[in-house]
């Protein structure tokens, strides 16, 4: 029987044993992790497209101002404003009565009527400024000479020898005439047929404030009718001045200045007077412009005059102060000066406060940003979903609000 010998194992190292197969399951692993990390990415991408940031920003309202001026010109020229220039002299006089306000009242003497009867057999004579004396002493003058026939009578006017309400007296006072013979006297008598009254009079004294007024209102007077007259000149109709003129019509605006060449009275401060005369002549110049042209060029000026980034707040036209600074109405040309400041505020325009300059970025980052813009005086930042820490990557998730 043969001898078997044993099989020599072989070590050639490159030789090995055959790998296994690999099992489903690590497939299934792997297929499961790269589904989660997808169903991740797209979760965070939908999540980030979703988010949505309200940023609102409240600013300071600086001042905007401008101090400039435009020429206006009846064939304007570029730069220039189309308007009207006319100009006119005017004068009035007119009388005027002193205030009461400005009286003094003075002792007067008294006046009124007597009758002088004669009851003597001869005519007796007066002659103007006799006597006349009540029973307590009281004397009166005749005012002129009269003749009393015999057994007749005569009035004559008559007045108090002194002053003040003490001669006053009433109408049937009997009277002597003290300057006749003692015996005479009793047949030769006078009776007051009126009261006598006017023992104090109040005396109007003109002062320089009754003048100035009496000037002043005359001045106003003519000036109203200068521009109507004015007006006309200018063929401008009236309703197109008017305060009430419809905003969406050519609405005309006009500056007017008075330049007074004289001003006189008949009578001087301090005179006694009821009434003076008042006379004033006055140059009036008048520039007429179109009102929305106007306050078109006065808000360029004031936008021209602002960073960037800034705006107007509010504008309002009626706030801008015009004068006239120069006019040559034979060429119809003036030069007015005008004036005038409103709030200003920055915008979205500002590129400092834009929402590019936040997109990504986080609350606090963003904050303060914007924060640290000058003007800015408080950020608000609220993002739906309210649990997100980041503002949006894309700009146009961003609301800004600048109030």
């Amino acid at each position: 029987m043969p001898i078997r010998h044993p099989r020599r194992l072989d070590h050639n190292p490159h030789h090995s044993f055959p790998q296994p197969p690999v099992a489903p399951r690590m497939y299934r692993n792997i297929a499961f992790t790269f589904f989660g990390l997808t169903i991740l990415v797209i979760a965070a991408v939908l999540w980030m497209s979703t988010v949505r940031a309200t940023v609102r920003v409240q600013v300071k309202h600086d001042v905007a101002k401008v101090n400039s001026s435009v020429q206006i010109a009846k064939s304007p020229e570029q730069g220039q404003l189309q308007g009207r220039v006319v100009e006119e002299q005017f004068d009035s006089i007119q009388e005027f009565k002193v205030k009461e306000t400005t009286g003094t009242v003075v002792n007067a003497t008294t006046t009124g009527r007597v009758r002088i009867t004669n009851g003597y057999s001869k005519g007796q004579p007066l002659v103007k400024t006799t006597r006349l004396q009540t029973a307590d002493g009281k004397l009166f003058r005749i005012a002129s000479t009269v003749d009393v026939g015999s057994k007749e009578s005569v009035e004559v006017n008559a007045y108090s020898d002194g002053t003040g309400d003490g001669y006053a007296i009433p109408s049937g006072t009997k009277l002597t005439i003290p300057g006749l013979w003692i015996d005479l006297q009793k047949w030769i008598t006078a009776e007051a047929i009126t009261p006598f009254a006017g023992g104090s009079r109040t005396v109007k004294i003109v002062t320089q404030l009754d003048i100035d007024d009496a000037q002043k209102t005359l001045q106003d007077t003519i000036v109203e009718q200068a521009k109507k007259t004015l007006i006309a000149e200018a063929a401008i109709p009236a309703e197109k001045l008017a305060d009430n003129c419809p905003g969406d019509q050519a609405c005309w605006q006009a500056i007017y200045v008075i330049t007074p060449i004289e001003k006189k009275s008949n009578i001087t401060a301090g005179q006694e007077s009821d009434t003076f005369l008042a006379q004033v002549k006055v140059k009036v110049t008048a520039v007429f412009y179109p009102k929305k042209d106007m306050e078109l060029l006065v808000r360029t000026k004031l936008k021209e005059g602002l960073p960037d980034g800034r705006d107007l707040v509010d504008f309002d036209p009626t706030k801008v102060e015009y004068s006239l600074k120069a006019s040559d109405p034979k060429l119809e040309h003036a030069t007015i000066a005008f004036s005038t400041e409103t709030p200003s505020r920055l915008t979205t325009q500002s590129s400092a406060l834009s929402p590019q300059a936040i997109a990504g970025l986080s609350v606090q980052d963003a904050k303060d940003k914007f924060a640290g813009v000058d003007g800015v005086e408080f950020v608000e930042i609220t993002l739906r979903p309210s649990w997100a820490r980041r503002l949006p990557s894309k700009a146009s998730a961003i609301d800004l609000v600048i109030e």
